[in-house]
């Protein structure tokens, strides 16, 4: 989760550093305003921090963006200088720190943890895929599973013998084997069917409802071979492709159903 965090907040940067230079002109365009309002007759120590450009573009990203905005004796800068100039000064002060605060502030973060939130969700479907794409990883979980099942139908099937060597059993015999739907529910009821499951990227919604959608036949009963493909198609998320394909195929069958119809209503041939 660490390592997520921080490619995380390496997908923001860009939007950090887009961030700053948004900042540094809105602070230009005020030390522009404060420096034409206050820098121009000195008539107190306090104006003296907008005498030119640069010192007023500090002043105002210590007042607006620190929050450090007293002169060099402690007393509140723009306090002062409202009190010598007039309350222009202060209005557009507060203006200034409204729009900072409650506008660009709050959209600055806003699109920060987006880009964060996006860069981690790409990183998350990435490290997703490469699980997906991992042959052997679902061959050695696929293993522990076919084992959580034959352990399981050991005492309904005399076939299996001795459980203790896995690889000394028929391949014959195991492919023979029919998993009932109890011996698919003391499969179901071990917590590590269920991790080997979370491993092969299967919601846990489906763990519930599984032996339904395995029965492909609806014959009562599955084999081995009808769970490893069940388990291979439930992989992931469902993908637009999925939907197309069955629509594809609903199509099909329409098509077939319809060819037979006309060949029955159609007169037989002489």
């Amino acid at each position: 989760e660490l390592t997520m965090m921080l490619e995380g907040a390496l997908g923001g940067f860009r939007a950090l550093l887009w961030s700053q230079v948004l900042i540094a002109l809105f602070l230009y365009i005020v030390a522009l305003i404060f420096r034409e309002m206050l820098g121009t007759t000195v008539d107190t120590h306090e104006a003296e921090y907008f005498t030119s450009l640069p010192q007023a573009f500090f002043t105002s990203f210590r007042c607006l963006v620190a929050s450090e905005c007293t002169d060099s004796d402690g007393r509140p800068l723009f306090v002062t200088l409202s009190n010598v100039y007039g309350w222009e000064v202060g209005a557009t002060y507060a203006v200034a720190c409204v729009l900072i605060t409650f506008g660009l502030f709050n959209v600055i973060v806003a699109i920060f943890v987006e880009n964060t939130v996006a860069a981690a969700r790409h990183n998350a479907h990435r490290i997703k895929q490469m699980r997906l794409l991992d042959k052997e990883m679902f061959q050695r979980k696929t293993l522990e599973l076919v084992d959580l099942v034959l352990h399981a139908a050991a005492p309904s099937t005399p076939e299996l013998g001795n459980m203790s060597d896995m690889a000394a059993l028929n391949y014959e015999d195991v492919r023979a084997i029919l998993i009932t739907p109890e011996i698919f529910e003391a499969v179901r009821r071990q917590p590590e069917f269920h991790e080997i499951l979370r491993d092969l990227d299967i919601p846990e919604h489906e763990h519930v409802d599984l032996f339904d959608t395995l029965d492909i036949d609806g014959g009562g009963t599955i084999d081995l071979e009808e769970l490893i493909q069940v388990i291979w198609k439930l992989r992931g998320d469902a993908k637009r492709s999925d939907i197309v394909s069955v629509s594809l195929m609903v199509r099909n069958v329409q098509a077939s159903i319809q060819e037979l119809q006309t060949s029955l209503a159609s007169p037989p041939y002489r």
